[in-house]
C-alpha cells in the first residue's frame, strides 16, 4: 500500500480529474466542457508555440499569451494549474497561494470561479516538495501537460481505455513523449493516477539513489537501466513490500525517518566554524541519544511572525491558539479534534488537528521546545515543566504548558534545514535537523563578543554593529597617497555564513531565471544597474546579489553609498579636504574600496550605489568612466588621477559595481550615455504575482482572503498606472509596501488599510497631481 496518508483528498480528487477531464472532455471546477481537443490546441498555439523568454513572472507572461484566446481556454489554463499544484506540498506552496493563482487565471475569462470543493481540501496538503526547480520551470511543466493531453486526446477511445487500465503500459506511453524528458510532472501524474504502483518521489535522481542505496541491500534493481524510467519505477514497486516488512510499517515512506536516513545523502549543513558537517544518519542518532536522551523535541511558532515570543519568555510558557475549542483535554483522540475543527471551519484541518492533539496529549514535562520565527530563524529552546492546561484567564492562546526557557537569541538556519510552515512539529524523528539546530544555538552561547545571544526575556534579534577599518595600499598597488579615512565595515570576527544560490532564492520574491541573469550580467559586464518602480526592493535585492556572487554573507566585502545632487568626485575618488591645520589630500570611498579589493584579488568585492541617477555622473566618476569598463580593469590600464598626477590608479578585476535606479523619479534626467554603455540594465518588477510573496504573507498570518485582496487589487492598480500615457510601467508600485519590516504587525484588514492610506495614497497623489478624482477612484477600489 503506497498511499501517502496526509493527502487522501488529493488522491481522490485526482481520480475525479481522470474520469471527468483526462478520459472525458469535462471540467474539474465547473460543469463546462474544458478539456477538449479544441481548447488544448489553443493552449498549444498561444502558449507552447508562443513562449515568452523575458524575465517577467510566469503568471504575467501567461496573461499576455492567453489574451487573444476565448474564455474557455483561460478556464482550462486555470485547471492545468490545478492539476500541477495538486501534488505540491504545503511546505512548498500553501493551499491559499494555489487557490489565489488558479482564481486569477480563471477570472481572466471575465467569469467568477465556481465555489468548487476541489479548491479546498485537495489543495491544502499535497504530497511532494518539488523544490525551486519546479517553480523556475513551471512553464515547462505546463507546456508538457498541454502537449501530453493534446496527444492523449488524439488517441481512439479504445486505445485510451486500454492504456489507462494498465499502469506500466500507461507509464511507457508517457515516457515515449518527447516533451517529458526531465519533467517532474511525469512522476506526479503517475503517482496521482496509480498511487499503489508508483512512489511519491518526484525526481529521477532520488529514485536512482534509492535503488542504489536500498535496492542493493534487499537484492532489488541489480542491472536496472536508469535511463528506462518505467524500469526504475518497477524496481521501486518490487522494493516496497520488502521495506514494509523490514521496517515493520504498513506504509513505508522514503521521506520519513528511519527509511529517509538510510538512503538520502547527509545534508550539507554548516557548522559555526564554516566547516561542512559530515555527520551520517547513524552518527546523528547517536548524538541525539547523548544530547537529548529519551525526551521528545518540539518545534513551535509563537504566533504569526513570532509576535508572542517576548510574552512567552516573560511568563515562561508556550501556548497555541484554536481557543474556540476550549479545553483540549475533552478531545482524547486526533480524530475527535479533527472532526471538531472541520465542523467549525470546514476544509481539511490536518495540521491544525495534529497541533492541538500533540500539544494537549503528547508534550510531556521534560520535553524540549524550540521556538522559531518563519522557516529559517530559531529563537531559543527550553524544557517543558508542566502538563497541558487550558487557561481561561488569557485573552488569546489559552492552551498552555510551562517552559523553562534556558537559551534565547536569534540564529539563522542554513537553507537546507529550513523549517516547515506549521505551528507545531515533532522534530524527534529528524536527528540530522536536531544535529544542525541545537549545536548552532549551543555554540553561539559559548562564543563571546558576537552579539548573537540575549536571555532573560530581553529583546531578541539585535543586529551586530558594523565596524570600520583603516586600510592601507597593498604592495604594488598604484593608488593615491595622503591621509586615508576608514573605508567601511571591518572584516567579520567570525567566518562568514555561506550564501548559495538556493538561499538567495529563498530570501527573494524573484525567479531563479532572473536572478541568474543578474549574476551572469555581473560576471560578463562587471557593472549592473537594477532599475525599477518604488517598492520593488532594489536595495534588498542588491545585497543578496552581492552575497550570492561572493557565495557567502561577508559584509566586509560590500560597500554601499547613495548618490545625490551634491555628491562629487572628491567624495567618490579623491580630493582635498580640511584638516586641523590646512588641507590634506584624501581618498574617496570608491578609491578606498578599490584599495581593499586589490590587496585581496582572489575574492569578489561589490560596490553598491543607491540612486545612481541622482548624481552628476560625469562629475562623480571622472576618469573612472573608462576604468570601470570590464576590459579596462587591472594595472595595465592605470591612469593618473586629477589630484595626484604622479600616482597611477586602476580598478581591480575582482570589483563589481551594482547600481540602483528609481524609474518613477520625475526629477531625473536621462542617464549619461557614456555610463549607460558601461552597465547592463535589469528591470525589477513588482512581485504581487509571485508564489513567494503570497506564501510570505500567509506565513505571517494573513488570511487567504487578505492575500487575495492585496495581490488582485494591487495588480489592478498597477495595470491602471501602466496604461496611463503620462506614466507607464516605470511608475508601478512595488510589493515592499506590503512587506512588514520587523514582522511584528498583525496582518489583518486594519493593517491593509493603514498601508493604503498612509503609504499608497500619498504616492498616488504625487503621481496624479491635480487629478483628485482619479486618486479617489483608485483608493476606493483598493479599499472596496
Amino acid at each position: 500500500m503506497n498511499r501517502w496518508h496526509r493527502s487522501p483528498e488529493a488522491l481522490e480528487a485526482a481520480q475525479a480529474w481522470r474520469d471527468r477531464c483526462w478520459m472525458a472532455d469535462g471540467s474539474i471546477l465547473s460543469n463546462s466542457a474544458l478539456w477538449t481537443p479544441e481548447n488544448l490546441a489553443y493552449l498549444d498555439t498561444h502558449f507552447v508555440q508562443n513562449l515568452d523568454e523575458g524575465t517577467r513572472g510566469f503568471l504575467e507572461k501567461l496573461h499576455d499569451q492567453l489574451a487573444p484566446t476565448p474564455p474557455p481556454v483561460k478556464q482550462l489554463a486555470a485547471e492545468v494549474l490545478w492539476i500541477l499544484y495538486l501534488s505540491v506540498s504545503d511546505t512548498s506552496m500553501r493551499g491559499s497561494t494555489k487557490r489565489l493563482q488558479i482564481r486569477q487565471v480563471w477570472e481572466w475569462s471575465n467569469e467568477p470561479l465556481p465555489d468548487s470543493p476541489m479548491l479546498q481540501a485537495p489543495l491544502e496538503v499535497g504530497f511532494a516538495n518539488p523544490g525551486t526547480g519546479f517553480q523556475t520551470n513551471r512553464w515547462r511543466e505546463f507546456a508538457f501537460l498541454v502537449l501530453l493531453a493534446r496527444d492523449w486526446k488524439a488517441l481512439t477511445d479504445t486505445a485510451r481505455s486500454d492504456l489507462i487500465a494498465q499502469p506500466w503500459d500507461f507509464a511507457g506511453w508517457v515516457d515515449r513523449h518527447p516533451a517529458g524528458v526531465n519533467r517532474q510532472f511525469r512522476h506526479m501524474l503517475l503517482y496521482l493516477l496509480y498511487p499503489d504502483y508508483f512512489e511519491r518521489v518526484m525526481t529521477s535522481s532520488h529514485k536512482e539513489q534509492i535503488i542504489r542505496r536500498l535496492g542493493s541491500r534487499f537484492g532489488v534493481g541489480a542491472g536496472v537501466d536508469f535511463r528506462d524510467r518505467t524500469a526504475v519505477d518497477r524496481a521501486l514497486h518490487e522494493l516496497r513490500p520488502l521495506l514494509e516488512r523490514h521496517y515493520d510499517s504498513e506504509v513505508a515512506d522514503y521521506y520519513v525517518s528511519p527509511i529517509r536516513d538510510d538512503w538520502m545523502d547527509a545534508p550539507q549543513s554548516t557548522a559555526t566554524n564554516g566547516a561542512v558537517d559530515p555527520t551520517t544518519a547513524d552518527e546523528a542518532r547517536e548524538w541525539q541519544r547523548t544530547r537529548v536522551g529519551d525526551r521528545r523535541v518540539w518545534l513551535l511558532a509563537p504566533a504569526e511572525g513570532a509576535r508572542l515570543w517576548p510574552e512567552f519568555q516573560r511568563e515562561r510558557i508556550a501556548a497555541i491558539g484554536w481557543d474556540e475549542l476550549t479545553d483540549l483535554s475533552a478531545f482524547p483522540t486526533y480524530e475527535a479534534v479533527y472532526e471538531a475543527l472541520r465542523a467549525l471551519h470546514g476544509g481539511n484541518p490536518t495540521n491544525d488537528a495534529n497541533a492541538c492533539h500533540q500539544f494537549a496529549h503528547q508534550i510531556k514535562p521534560g520535553d524540549l521546545i524550540i521556538a522559531k520565527q518563519g522557516r529559517s530563524v530559531l529563537l531559543g529552546y527550553g524544557k517543558v515543566t508542566s502538563p497541558y492546561r487550558y487557561d481561561e484567564s488569557r485573552s488569546e492562546y489559552r492552551h498552555v504548558v510551562d517552559v523553562d526557557w534556558q537559551h534565547t537569541g536569534r540564529w539563522n538556519l542554513p537553507a537546507e534545514h529550513r523549517m516547515v510552515a506549521k505551528t507545531l512539529t515533532d522534530m524527534t524523528p529528524y536527528p540530522r535537523w536536531l544535529h544542525a539546530a541545537l549545536p548552532l544555538m549551543d555554540e553561539s552561547l559559548r562564543s563571546e563578543g558576537e552579539g548573537q545571544h540575549l536571555s532573560g526575556g530581553e529583546a531578541v534579534g539585535r543586529e551586530q554593529q558594523e565596524k570600520s577599518e583603516k586600510p592601507f595600499p597593498p604592495s604594488g598597488y598604484q593608488g593615491g597617497s595622503g591621509d586615508v579615512e576608514p573605508s567601511g565595515p571591518a572584516p567579520q570576527s567570525s567566518p562568514p555564513e555561506p550564501y548559495p544560490l538556493e538561499t538567495a532564492l529563498n530570501d527573494l520574491f524573484m525567479g531563479q531565471e532572473q536572478f541568474r541573469a543578474v549574476l551572469d550580467a555581473l560576471a560578463r559586464k562587471k557593472n549592473v544597474i537594477l532599475e525599477g518602480a518604488p517598492g520593488v526592493g532594489k536595495t534588498f535585492v542588491a545585497k543578496r546579489i552581492a552575497w550570492a556572487l561572493m557565495r557567502e554573507k561577508d559584509h566586509s566585502r560590500v560597500q554601499m553609498v547613495q548618490f545625490h545632487q551634491s555628491y562629487a568626485y572628491e567624495d567618490f575618488v579623491q580630493g582635498w579636504r580640511p584638516k586641523e591645520t590646512g588641507f590634506g589630500l584624501q581618498d574617496g570611498v570608491f578609491h578606498r574600496f578599490c584599495t581593499r579589493a586589490a590587496e585581496d584579488p582572489q575574492r569578489a568585492y561589490v560596490f553598491i550605489i543607491d540612486e545612481v541617477n541622482r548624481g552628476n555622473l560625469s562629475k562623480i566618476f571622472g576618469e573612472l568612466m573608462m576604468l570601470i569598463e570590464a576590459d579596462k580593469r587591472g594595472p595595465e590600464f592605470a591612469v593618473p588621477l586629477a589630484y595626484s598626477p604622479d600616482c597611477r590608479f586602476y580598478v581591480p578585476d575582482n570589483l563589481y559595481v551594482l547600481g540602483m535606479m528609481n524609474t518613477a523619479d520625475r526629477s531625473l534626467a536621462m542617464v549619461d550615455y557614456a555610463l549607460r554603455r558601461r552597465f547592463s540594465f535589469i528591470r525589477l518588477q513588482p512581485a504581487f504575482g509571485a508564489d513567494q510573496f503570497a506564501n510570505y504573507l500567509a506565513e505571517l498570518g494573513a488570511s487567504e482572503e487578505l492575500v487575495q485582496r492585496v495581490v488582485i487589487r494591487m495588480t489592478e492598480l498597477n495595470q491602471a498606472i501602466a496604461q496611463d500615457p503620462r506614466m507607464g510601467s516605470g511608475y508601478e508600485i512595488g510589493h515592499s509596501f506590503f512587506v512588514p519590516g520587523d514582522g511584528t504587525d498583525t496582518l489583518d484588514d486594519a493593517w491593509y488599510e493603514r498601508v493604503v492610506r498612509q503609504e499608497i495614497e500619498p504616492l498616488l497623489r504625487e503621481y496624479w497631481f491635480g487629478r483628485e478624482e482619479q486618486v479617489r477612484e483608485q483608493v476606493d477600489r483598493l479599499l472596496a
